[in-house]
């Protein structure tokens, strides 16, 4: 097995070659999350990931990984644009119970989280950057996990509403935290909040404009034509992806800014927020979660000590603190305030982007966060899913979108066949040829 690591290393793969092996894995580890009950397939794809990693058997080494990243960013991409699915500016607006029920989430995520970092002997910014950070929670893990149980109902609904609303206020708190984090690698403050600024609204202009130009696309569609739908949205994405790293903006913000501005422009007749991935969707999402498991580095989680599985305890009270509080008001009972409680427990791709954003535009602050939130999104990985797992067992809602469908079935055949039935004066279609 080392002589083939040592191969692979050598012979540098190409990026499609690292794909493919993503593939492979992923249905391995779906073969064997099939034979256990409730094990989520996302476990075993990390953990096939893990073993084939720089730091396990080192089959995907760390330039594979490097090589590959724009999978992720795709993979990512995909994801954050669905969720921005969810908001319409207006009715998220208008919407008193969500914006009361995300504002106190995502509060309470943030202060104890802060409050903690501060009492551990660290700066200020330092606990307002973490703090940030551990508002996002993970939409890669309920959207998967969603799909996979066929999980629908209040909270599925509610859940994903909330998980776009807190990494939407993760970032806006990020951005504003970023310029102070900044202050050492530039001359004034003043100078240091046009980086940040730049990012939040070139991401935003990019995401609007893009959605604008994917909407216009399809006014010109015909009956025919609705199968390019799912093609507009991808190349939506790949083309917001691509303009922000061009322009050096935010790869994060601009898909869920890309999926709230469609999901705003567009008209019902020509309806891109509805566009399901299917299958192909899985391809990326299979890879995002093998590359997550070749990440895990056990090593970080050794020397960070006790820091990060502190934080993972605080942040997890706060945020089902947040979703009780407002559980009365929201018309929760216990049980239904307890499974949104796990289902935004996960927290990955947006706390490792803004994590590496960080690093990149303050090195110095970069390097001590990194560490703990690299620790801390391992912990959550790892036990995420198997939360949100059990949170749609505990509601009832796993198989609910299966349900809905069978019973839509007969009044689409009745519908159906109203619309094939012939009109007064018209004759019956002729049968074997008579």
């Amino acid at each position: 097995m080392e002589l083939i690591a040592t191969y692979f290393a050598a012979i540098q793969p190409h990026p499609l070659l690292v794909f493919g092996l993503m593939m492979l894995l992923g249905v391995a580890g779906g073969l064997i999350s099939n034979r256990f009950q409730h094990v989520p397939t996302i476990t075993a794809f990390m953990l096939l990931g893990f073993v084939a990693g720089p730091y396990g058997l080192g089959l995907i080494t760390h330039k594979m990984l490097a090589d590959s990243s724009v999978i992720i960013d795709i993979a990512l991409g995909l994801i954050l644009y669905k969720l921005g699915n969810m908001l319409h500016p207006e009715a998220m607006l208008r919407s008193k119970r969500l914006m009361l029920t995300s504002t106190l989430e995502s509060l309470m995520s943030f202060v104890p989280v802060f409050l903690l970092v501060i009492a551990l002997g660290y700066d200020k910014v330092v606990a307002a950057i973490i703090g940030a950070i551990a508002i996002s929670s993970s939409p890669a893990i309920l959207v998967h996990v969603a799909e996979e149980m066929h999980a629908r109902g209040q909270v599925t609904s509610l859940s994903k509403s909330l998980v776009a609303l807190n990494n939407l206020f993760s970032f806006l708190v990020f951005s504003a935290v970023l310029p102070f984090a900044m202050k050492t690698q530039t001359d004034t403050l003043s100078a240091s909040f046009l980086v940040p600024a730049y990012r939040l609204f070139g991401a935003t202009l990019v995401g609007i404009a893009v959605a604008w130009l994917a909407v216009r696309i399809t006014k010109f569609f015909k009956k025919d034509d609705m199968h390019f739908r799912f093609t507009v949205v991808i190349g939506a994405i790949m083309v917001t992806i691509g303009l922000c790293t061009m322009l050096s903006t935010s790869a994060l913000f601009a898909p869920l800014v890309l999926g709230i501005a469609t999901r705003w422009f567009e008209t019902s007749k020509h309806n891109l927020s509805r566009v399901g991935f299917g299958e192909g969707g899985d391809l990326f999402f299979i890879a995002l979660f093998v590359m997550a498991g070749a990440k895990i580095n056990p090593s970080i989680l050794l020397a960070s000590g006790i820091v990060p599985l502190l934080l993972v305890i605080v942040r997890t009270s706060g945020k089902a603190a947040g979703i009780f509080l407002a559980a009365p008001y929201a018309r929760l009972d216990t049980n239904h305030a307890a499974a949104a409680s796990l289902l935004l427990l996960p927290m990955a791709g947006m706390a490792i982007g803004l994590a590496a954003t960080l690093s990149h535009l303050a090195p110095d602050v970069g390097m001590q966060i990194s560490a703990i939130i690299f620790a801390m999104v391992a912990i959550f990985e790892t036990v995420g899913p198997f939360a949100a797992t059990h949170a749609f067992i505990m509601t009832g809602e796993a198989g609910q979108d299966i349900r809905a469908r069978e019973e839509a079935q007969p009044q689409q055949q009745q519908q159906s066949q109203q619309q094939n039935k012939p009109k007064d004066g018209q004759k019956e279609p002729a049968k074997d040829g008579k």
